[in-house]
């Protein structure tokens, strides 16, 4: 069984005209109310939902909220297209974080080893990154991907959080 890490992006707007005790009560505040794993820029990744909550809520009422975003943080031996960047970036820790609402993803569980082969090479251009034995698409292709899979009688999993 494939399990995916899901963990939440808060992402702070810079004050703007604030004081640098604002700032430093804010950068306070989130190691107290959080674990922070990582980071990229303004955006504090965060794995447990209750904590990323109140972390929401406190942002919110410090006025610094720009927006939450959930996301899957994807293991080193992921293989990743260009176009990941797309959907998804590098922290600053050099993990790999893809946006959960622009993707799909999907399991290859059924089918003649060829087959497979040949699906994967129409469905390539189309995958964002590779995980094991998890493809990562931009969700607007998943029923192209069910389309290719038909076409090679293969059979596609679509593994829930």
């Amino acid at each position: 069984m494939i399990l995916l890490n899901f963990v939440y992006g808060i992402e702070m707007k810079p004050p703007v005209n604030k004081l640098p005790g604002f700032i430093a009560q804010i950068v306070k505040k989130t190691a107290d109310l959080a674990n922070v794993m990582d980071r990229d820029k303004q955006l504090v990744i965060i794995s447990d939902r209750t904590e990323a909550e109140a972390l929401q809520n406190y942002y919110q009422s410090k006025g610094v909220l720009e927006d939450v975003h959930p996301l899957i943080h994807l293991s080193q031996a992921s293989e990743c297209r260009l176009s990941f960047t797309d959907y998804g970036f590098f922290s600053q820790n050099n993990e790999l974080y893809l946006y959960k609402e622009m993707i799909a993803w999907f399991m290859i569980i059924k089918g003649d080893h060829q087959q497979k082969e040949m699906a994967l090479l129409q469905m390539e251009e189309h995958i964002i990154c590779r995980d094991e034995q998890l493809f990562f698409v931009d969700r607007m292709h998943l029923e192209l991907m069910q389309g290719i899979a038909r076409a090679y009688n293969i059979e596609l999993t679509f593994p829930s959080e």
